[in-house]
């Protein structure tokens, strides 16, 4: 079974978080308050961030390993990323946004498949919409298009429905979870709050400032 195990001491200025969990297919949310180094775990997985200590490793795939100085580069770590603000380039289309993420193949088929993603998450009348027009519901659904259309094996995602109404939670909430288990995707979702761990968590990482506490179903 596909696995992604994080054994991890990662810190900043004036904190770290020692983390330690093992993420199957499916939803893994982590859980705590704000402050309490989920971002952060969430930072070394994606491979910006250089764990102090310890190992992230995807089946037999090393994102990294402290001991031995490996660090993987975040572009070869099979990754889709998405965040509470969705980071699109607003200078480009929707549909430009989405075909950079597209690891291959020329202009015509990156944004050929860009737009099969958009129609995957029910963007596609947004493809060549002005980007800084986009409501936040709308930048959300995008971004996501633009997280999975590199077909990661690991979607990571942080705060991603913190700023939408609970209308567009509900229903990113849904896709999230649809895209997830059709893709077999071990997702690794960031939150504080308690409505999205029901709704999504297959399982829940709960953190205390500076430590996961509980790993489990």
């Amino acid at each position: 079974m596909t696995s992604l195990l994080v054994d991890v001491r990662v810190a900043v200025p004036g904190f770290a978080v020692d983390a330690k969990f093992a993420a199957d297919v499916g939803v893994t949310v982590l859980a705590g308050p704000s402050g309490s180094g989920k971002s952060l775990t969430l930072a070394a997985v994606s491979g910006t961030l250089r764990p102090m200590r310890g190992v992230i490793q995807l089946d037999d795939v090393v994102y990294c390993d402290a001991a031995r100085d490996v660090h993987l580069r975040s572009q070869n770590r099979l990754l889709g990323m998405a965040y509470q603000h969705a980071a699109l380039l607003d200078h480009r289309s929707p549909l430009d946004n989405v075909a950079l993420a597209v690891r291959s193949g020329d202009t015509a088929t990156r944004r050929t498949v860009a737009m099969e993603t958009l129609q995957r998450v029910g963007a596609e009348s947004l493809a060549e919409a002005r980007t800084r027009s986009l409501s936040g519901g709308e930048r959300q659904r995008v971004a996501l298009a633009r997280a999975i259309a590199g077909n990661p094996r690991v979607l990571l995602l942080d705060e991603p429905f913190s700023s939408l109404d609970l209308a567009a939670r509900a229903e990113l909430r849904a896709l999230v979870k649809s895209l997830v288990a059709e893709r077999q995707l071990i997702a690794l979702v960031v939150t504080h709050d308690q409505a999205d761990v029901d709704a999504l968590a297959d399982r829940v990482v709960r953190y205390e400032p500076g430590r996961t506490v509980s790993a489990g179903e």
